[in-house]
C-alpha cells in the first residue's frame, strides 16, 4: 500500500508514487487498475486512469478499463429494437486510456461531441471520445438509443 496518483504536468499523464518507498512509475501499481489494493489522494482506492462509464439514459452503464473493449447493441437498451445491429458499435479503450467508438452495425451509429451537431458513423468509422461525448444506436431516434461517455 502507500501508493498514491498525480497528474504529470509536463505530459498530462497520470503517475503513481509510493509514499512508503518513494518509488514513482508510469504503470499502476498491482491491484490499481481494479480499483482494489492502492489508495489514492484522500486514501479511497482508484481505479485506473483511463476507465471508461458508458452510461444510457436508464442508469445502465458499461464500464470499460485501459486495454479493454465493449460491444453495445440492441439488448443493452431498456427496450431492444430490431432496427439496431445487436452489435452496433465497439466502445475500445487503449492502455494509456484514450477511448474511441468504433461503428460496426448495418445501420449508422449517430456521434457527437463537445455540443456540436450528430455525425453518422459507418461501419468501421471511428471517433475519438471525450468526456461527456454522446453516442446513440438508432440515427432515426437520437434519445431513446442515447448512451453518454465519462471518463475517469
Amino acid at each position: 500500500f502507500g501508493w498514491v496518483s498525480g497528474v504529470d504536468e509536463a505530459s498530462g499523464m497520470t503517475y503513481y508514487y509510493n509514499e512508503q518507498t518513494g518509488q514513482s512509475q508510469w504503470e499502476p501499481p498491482p491491484g490499481a487498475a481494479a480499483g482494489a489494493g492502492a489508495a489514492g489522494y484522500g486514501g479511497g482506492q482508484f481505479a485506473a486512469a483511463g476507465t471508461w462509464q458508458v452510461c444510457n439514459a436508464a442508469g445502465t452503464c458499461f464500464v470499460v478499463r485501459p486495454g479493454e473493449d465493449h460491444i453495445i447493441g440492441r439488448n443493452d437498451l431498456p427496450v431492444p429494437k430490431n432496427t439496431i445491429s445487436r452489435s452496433q458499435c465497439q466502445i475500445q479503450v487503449s492502455a494509456d486510456g484514450t477511448a474511441k467508438v468504433m461503428s460496426c452495425g448495418k445501420p449508422e451509429t449517430g456521434y457527437a461531441s463537445g455540443g456540436r451537431p450528430w455525425e453518422f458513423l459507418r461501419c468501421y468509422e471511428s471517433r475519438q471520445l471525450q468526456n461527456g461525448d454522446l453516442i446513440s444506436l438508432d440515427k432515426n431516434d437520437l434519445e431513446s438509443a442515447m448512451f453518454t461517455c465519462y471518463v475517469s
